[in-house]
């Protein structure tokens, strides 16, 4: 069945999604007159059902998921295949206000061509329509509801398919119920309240509409290359460095006069505030690491920002009180547990081992932990070492076994010739005893998952001096364990004096949570801060190129 004859087929439904009109009637709107002219008994006897499965398959989503088009399906079912959006021989004005809600799409980073905009304008601007455009207008009215309902609630794109190391993603059916409520208005209405009600997700949407609005109405303002600017300079340049900050919101407006072209002390505050949250060096200076930061363009800026009010709506609408929220970009372990929050530094896994996004339960933790080294690490890592010393494992507290089978035998390392074994050959088990020296430290924290990842204590502190701290395997590492150790019991007598009793003895044990506390490892480049201004982190896994790729447009219009 070819595309055009799927259109006209669908063309008929006409019938009964008009049954409720029998009279004519002539309605204004900005869009023009409308006069709708009752349809015949034959037509209302069309097999209506078929007509709105041919019409969901002529309208097909532009990019991204699958409209749910089951949904719609279900929803016309509810209401015997009456219309939905013509009431009373009459357009419900509420679709006026669907059309206003789906051109401000892009303030929420999605395109508004995905929800049949210009179409459905096409079809109100018409002065006479036939029955048959009416009801052509309420199905696909109907589907891009469904469809901007849905993205909005759960995202647009499933993020597997982006970046195979996202496992983050908490689908919900919030967005089905709005499909069947009672009318068109409490449709409309019950849209806003299914974007993320998280306040970073609200913060951000308003910044996204200032940088779509700034570059539509001023441009950018870049500030040419050249030698670093510093307190004193004086010149043009200096002038376009102002007034680029003046532009993102560095700079707020006064009254004062100053000497534009002259770098003095209040300018330098405000490059240091750039800086800071750019993730640059903060040193008051135009460098050209932070002239490149400056001259990203307005358009860009808001894409990144695009792509992270999706990854919100890849979260849970509702977060739990109790929670640990591992910030990859910001190197940060948020703790929040029974009204108390702490914040620690956290060593995430290298951009070749990357940690992974996504969601895990913890159950226990472990003092004074052994460690049985993943495969992979033994063969990247371990056995490179014992090749060019045999004795490495000795000297480091490690077991060797023959397998990973349970009851394996344990080996003389020094019988063992290292050099002959490729590592794709390789078989063995290797177990580190819990001392100073362990890989894990005295901590981990479990919250059972296929990757294989944790929380964990270890023996490098000096790791968390530094700046960039993407060094681990792909397990998180923790500034303070003990800290988030004494969090986890605390007003639990007898956990309290299992984890006192474990740190005395300094022998393993592991202490069951009494209630399981939600873990997650969230991944977002741009991040309000505490003043309300945008944080642009580093990408440090490149996934921002996914998502830029993945969508392959530009989610404004400008």
């Amino acid at each position: 069945m070819t595309s055009s004859f799927q259109t006209f087929s669908a063309a008929l439904l006409v019938c009964a999604l008009l049954s409720g009109c029998s009279s004519n009637s002539t309605q204004s709107s900005q869009y023009g007159d409308f006069v709708i002219t009752p349809p015949s008994d034959s037509q209302i006897e069309h097999s209506v059902k078929q007509q709105v499965a041919w019409m969901l398959e002529a309208f097909t989503p532009i990019a991204g998921q699958a409209l749910p088009n089951q949904s719609v399906l279900d929803a016309y079912a509810f209401r015997d295949y009456n219309p939905i959006w013509i009431e009373k021989k009459q357009l419900n004005m509420s679709l006026y206000k669907l059309v206003d809600i789906l051109e401000s799409a892009s303030s929420h980073g999605l395109n508004p061509i995905h929800y049949h905009l210009e179409t459905l304008k096409e079809y109100l601007a018409l002065k006479t329509p036939t029955s048959q455009q009416l009801a052509e207008l309420d199905v696909i009215a109907t589907i891009a509801l469904a469809s901007f309902a849905h993205d909005l609630s759960n995202g647009r794109y499933e993020p597997q398919l982006i970046d195979p190391n996202w496992r983050l993603d908490a689908p919900n059916k919030d967005w089905q119920n709005l499909l069947f409520l009672d009318s068109p208005a409490a449709m409309v209405n019950y849209l806003p309240t299914l974007s993320p009600r998280q306040p970073a997700y609200q913060v951000l949407q308003n910044w996204l509409e200032f940088y779509q609005e700034t570059a539509q109405k001023e441009g950018d303002v870049f500030v040419q290359p050249g030698a670093p600017l510093r307190v004193g300079d004086e010149g043009n340049r200096v002038a376009q460095l102002r007034a680029r900050l003046v532009q993102l919101g560095d700079i707020r407006f006064s009254t004062r006069k100053v000497n534009e072209d002259f770098f003095d002390s209040s300018l330098r505050d405000a490059l240091m505030r750039f800086q800071k949250r750019h993730h640059l060096d903060s040193d008051g200076a135009a460098g050209p690491q932070t002239i490149q930061a400056l001259n990203v363009s307005l358009r860009q800026r808001a894409k990144q920002i695009a792509y992270n009010l999706e990854r919100w709506r890849w979260l849970p609408s509702q977060l739990e009180d109790n929670r640990i929220w591992v910030d990859l970009t910001d190197y940060q372990a948020h703790i929040y547990l029974n009204g108390q929050m702490e914040s620690m530094k956290v060593i995430i896994g290298k951009p070749d081992r990357r940690t992974n996004v996504f969601y895990g339960n913890m159950t226990y933790m472990v003092t004074n932990p052994t460690w049985r080294v993943p495969m992979r690490i033994a063969r990247e890592n371990l056995l490179p070492k014992l090749q060019q010393n045999p004795n490495y494992l000795t000297e480091h507290g490690y077991k060797v076994f023959s397998s990973w089978s349970i009851g394996a035998k344990q080996l003389n390392p020094s019988t063992i010739a290292w050099n002959d074994i490729e590592p794709e050959s390789m078989r063995y088990r290797f177990e580190q005893v819990a001392d100073e020296d362990n890989a894990l430290g005295a901590y981990k924290f479990m919250f059972p998952n296929k990757f294989d990842i944790y929380l964990h204590d270890t023996p490098a502190k000096h790791l968390f001096n530094k700046t960039y701290r993407a060094y681990s395997s792909g397990c998180i590492r923790l500034e303070h364990p003990e800290a988030l150790a004494d969090m986890l019991v605390a007003g639990d007598k007898t956990r309290m004096k299992q984890l006192q009793d474990a740190r005395n003895s300094k022998q393993t044990a592991v202490i069951s949570l009494k209630d399981p506390i939600p873990v997650y490892l969230v991944y977002f480049t741009v991040v309000p801060n505490t003043n309300g201004m945008l944080e642009f982190r580093d990408d440090i896994y490149q996934r921002d190129e996914l998502m830029e790729e993945a969508m392959g447009y530009s989610p404004f219009s400008l």
